[in-house]
Formats: C-alpha cells, sequence, structure tokens
C-alpha cells in the first residue's frame, strides 16, 4: 500500500486532490508532541479521511518528558479514532536522548488506555544503536532512505538494507522526505506499507471481518459398482470420455470406482490368458470371465 504522512508542514494540501490523482492508498497525520501541542490540521484531516473511508494513522512525536504524560495527551487527542487509525509513537530528535526504557513507558501507558500496541517509527541506525529487545510485540514503521533526491511518484520496490532485529520484521518503510506527487508541489514522505487493508486494520485494533466458511458439500453416495454395469460399459452402453462420466454419475455410479473396476478385470483378464494360452481379445476375454 502506498502511504503519505503528513504534518502542518503540509498545511493546504487537497486530499481529495491528491487521492484522485495519484495511486495514494492511505495518510497518516501528526496528532500531536510533547504534553500540549496539538497539530492545527488534525481535526479537518481526520475528518475528510474518516468521511472518505481511507486508510488513516496517527501519530505522537515524542518529546522525551514525561512519558505518561505525552501518552494519556496524545490518547486524548485520537481516542476518536482508536480502532479506525493505527497509533504511532514518532521515536526521533530529543527524545532519543531518553532511551527506550522511556519509549516503554510511553507505550505501556498508551496500551493500559486505549488497549491497542502503537506503532513504533524510527529510523533504522537508532534501532541497531538502542535496545529494542523489549518492544518487539510493538509492530515498526523504518525509516531509511536511499540519498536525498526528489521521487516522483511512488515506488513499486523502495531500497532498504539492513536488519531490523530484534523486531522480526518491518511493517512499514518510509523511504524518502523528498517525494512529489501530482496535485501538490511541495515535499512528501513517501512510505511502503507490506500488507493488506485487512493486516492494516488489525493494526488499529479492529478486527478483519471473517469470511465465513462455506458448508461443506456432503459426499456423493453411489451404488456399489457390479458385474453389469461394468459390461454395459464394456459394451458402449455409456458412450464414452465426458460423456460417460455424466451417464454413470446420472445412474447413481461413481465413474472413478467404475473404472477401476474394468482395470481390475483387464487385470485377471491378461493372466488369464497367459494361463490358458489363449488368443482372445482382451475385451472377449473379460466377457467370458465375467459371465463365467
Amino acid at each position: 500500500m502506498n502511504i503519505i504522512d503528513i504534518a502542518s508542514w503540509q498545511k493546504g494540501i487537497d486530499l481529495n486532490a491528491l487521492f484522485k490523482t495519484n495511486p495514494l492508498d492511505g495518510v497518516i497525520v501528526k496528532a500531536t508532541q510533547g504534553l500540549t501541542y496539538v497539530n492545527t490540521e488534525y481535526q479537518p484531516w481526520i475528518k475528510w479521511l474518516t468521511e472518505h473511508d481511507k486508510p488513516i494513522g496517527v501519530y505522537h512525536y515524542c518529546d522525551g518528558g514525561d512519558a505518561a504524560g505525552e501518552a494519556a495527551h496524545f490518547y486524548e487527542v485520537v481516542s476518536p479514532v482508536i480502532g479506525r487509525a493505527i497509533p504511532v509513537a514518532d521515536y526521533e530528535g530529543d527524545a532519543l536522548h531518553s532511551g527506550t526504557a522511556w519509549l516503554k513507558k510511553f507505550l505501556d501507558k498508551f496500551y493500559q488506555l486505549s488497549s491497542v500496541r502503537a506503532m513504533i517509527y524510527c529510523s533504522l541506525s537508532v534501532i541497531h544503536e538502542q535496545d529494542f529487545s523489549q518492544l518487539t510485540e510493538h509492530p515498526l514503521w523504518v525509516a531509511q532512505y536511499a540519498d536525498m533526491n526528489p521521487v516522483y511518484g511512488f515506488l513499486e520496490n523502495p531500497w532498504q538494507k539492513g536488519s531490523v532485529s530484534p523486531f522480526p520484521k518491518y511493517w512499514m518503510h518510509q523511504y524518502t522526505s523528498c517525494g512529489q506527487l501530482n496535485s501538490w508541489s511541495g515535499r512528501l514522505d513517501f512510505d511502503k506499507f507490506y500488507g493488506t487493508i485487512d493486516d492494516w486494520n488489525s493494526l488499529c485494533g479492529k478486527s478483519a471481518t471473517p469470511t465465513p466458511a462455506p458448508a461443506p458439500t456432503p459426499a456423493p453416495k453411489y451404488k456399489e459398482v457390479g458385474p453389469s454395469v461394468c459390461l454395459a460399459v464394456l459394451h458402449g452402453d455409456y458412450k464414452t470420455g465426458t460423456e460417460r462420466q455424466i451417464l454413470l454419475r446420472e445412474a447413481g455410479y461413481d465413474p472413478s470406482a467404475v473404472q477401476r473396476k474394468i482395470n481390475q478385470l483387464y487385470s485377471v483378464a491378461a493372466k488369464t490368458k497367459t494361463t490358458i494360452g489363449s488368443d482372445m481379445p482382451y475385451i472377449d476375454c473379460l466377457l467370458w470371465i465375467m459371465r463365467s
């Protein structure tokens, strides 16, 4: 899925035009930062995205101060879309000095309030530099750029190099901050989400609607295969090929079972011909055996 993430830097962006003129699937919106900041564009953007049933995410830019307080502030603002949007902890900047122990306190508090495991956003280099071993139950959104050159349109297979261990995988990759799309002249962050819409919904805390399993079709009950139906088939009464299968089923016989029986009879006929040294054709030998 092709995703962009936006903040107040993109004030004035026309989401309707952006979706109409580009292969855009969803948007992640900055909601809050620190203990008090709320993005002034958050509410109108979320309102439009929700009304148009687009995949959405919401993120908190971590300042690294009071972890529980920042989590509570984030939850207060985004609580109306819990279950509808992927919540994200944006771990970069000054928050990195507080370390992953701080990040765990933030994430645990948010989970306590929302019952949703927030996604972690950070650069690949941070994963290599800090200890995330206590946070691997959270989904990962990793940032790594090949360069800072403009990227015109979404990439199908963006460049990424290096392990994300101890995380088992990353769900999303921010691969440029210099993205260019139709209907917007400014730069955009481009993200590739590696999953389906059901995967996206599950990360929001919403279970995918299960598809009911079809009721099992009972196996048909066929008649026992006796000599008479084998004789009829050998006489050509049931035609050949597909027509034979249809006619046999209509008569209540399993075509495969009938063929197996005839094969067995041919085997018996072959042995009989060898034993008696007869030049009798196979079919005549079969008929002779079956009539005996």
